[in-house]
């Protein structure tokens, strides 16, 4: 059956509480593109009109309904001066944290999106799509959050250990961080973006609610609240385990909410009535089970989500993996065209 509606029309019915002709399908197709395009995730990661070009590529492939920019979560951090090794068929990786002290935080300036890091591949990249194709299709720019870029800054381990025995250094470079995600939110959206928050390492399976409520909520509320003064509504992912922070996620303020590895049924129940969800298709199965079963558990997934009270996309809980078969991506949109018509 022939869409009724372009994807930013369909997407924008449901930020404003519409029904659309049917469920926003958005797998979260980031570096998956590349392989798409035919070109190394390495100058997917470095080239802006790479990047975009293999995300139109994927678009025009798969039509689903939005378009992610995104390379990596040390975007903001890299451009601090934390250093990463690109690497020519994964995302880059951290090697070197910019801080290794407490007096290391006030050597630290503002990134500027325009100049510093990679940060004007994504400046680029939002530019070329938004020309090309953001008449029809949203576009997506993925911003890092506080906490996971203040723990890139110091490095993991050390960061988290921050949270308990220099709980100060840990807030000074939370608040660094969200002067940051400012600064590359304000250009993501004079360029056309809608930004969206991932912030992988506040999951669950990575620290505990307390460490969340005390370190990751404020600082993302905070960024939050700025996006909201250009009323805005707001998106929040958070892969992995949240289901023991799923009461908290309110407190957020965040529209949507982006969920990986909960129960949908518990989620729906606990946050459905405030906030409009997004999730939550195991990525796993996209690279590992035929396409005939992840038609099937998509199908089962719109089944039970689909009236969500206050709105649902189908996604996958976290990144479509690069090497995903396009048999199973064409699979997961095909069973959301079919079973999501309201």
């Amino acid at each position: 059956m022939k869409d009724r509606l372009t994807p930013r029309e369909r997407f924008s019915l449901l930020l404003i509480d519409e029904i659309p002709d049917r469920v926003v399908t958005y797998p979260l197709i980031t570096s998956h593109a590349a392989a798409i395009f035919g070109c190394s995730v390495a100058e997917y990661c470095t080239n802006g009109i790479t990047l975009a070009n293999a995300q139109i590529a994927a678009w025009r492939m798969y039509k689903h309904d939005a378009i992610s920019i995104f390379t990596d979560v040390g975007l903001i951090a890299e451009a601090f001066g934390s250093k990463y090794a690109i690497r020519k068929n994964d995302i880059p990786i951290l090697t070197e944290p910019c801080i290794n002290d407490a007096a290391g935080i006030d050597t630290l300036t503002i990134p500027d999106p325009e100049r510093d890091g990679r940060l004007p591949v994504y400046m680029k990249a939002i530019e070329y799509c938004y020309e090309a194709v953001g008449d029809i299709v949203p576009i997506i720019a993925y911003i890092p959050a506080p906490f996971t870029t203040a723990a890139q800054l110091r490095g993991i381990s050390r960061f988290l250990m921050d949270t308990i025995r220099a709980p100060e250094c840990a807030h000074r470079l939370l608040t660094l961080s969200v002067r940051a995600g400012e600064a590359l939110i304000d250009a993501c959206m004079n360029l056309g973006a809608l930004p969206m928050l991932v912030d992988p390492l506040a999951s669950c399976s990575v620290i505990s609610p307390d460490t969340f409520t005390r370190f990751a909520l404020p600082y993302i509320a905070g960024l939050i609240d700025f996006m909201h003064r250009y009323d805005l509504d707001t998106m929040l992912h958070i892969c992995g385990e949240t289901g023991f922070i799923l009461k908290n996620i309110p407190d957020t303020q965040t529209d949507l909410f982006s969920f990986d590895r909960n129960k949908c049924s518990v989620t729906k129940a606990e946050i459905g009535d405030t906030i409009r969800l997004i999730g939550n298709i195991n990525p796993e199965d996209m690279l590992f089970n035929s396409p005939q079963s992840i038609q099937d558990k998509v199908k089962e997934t719109i089944t039970e989500m689909k009236y969500t009270p206050k709105g649902f996309v189908i996604a996958t809980g976290c990144e479509v993996p690069i090497a995903a078969p396009v048999e199973n991506v064409k699979a997961f949109i095909e069973s959301a065209r079919k079973f999501g018509r309201y």
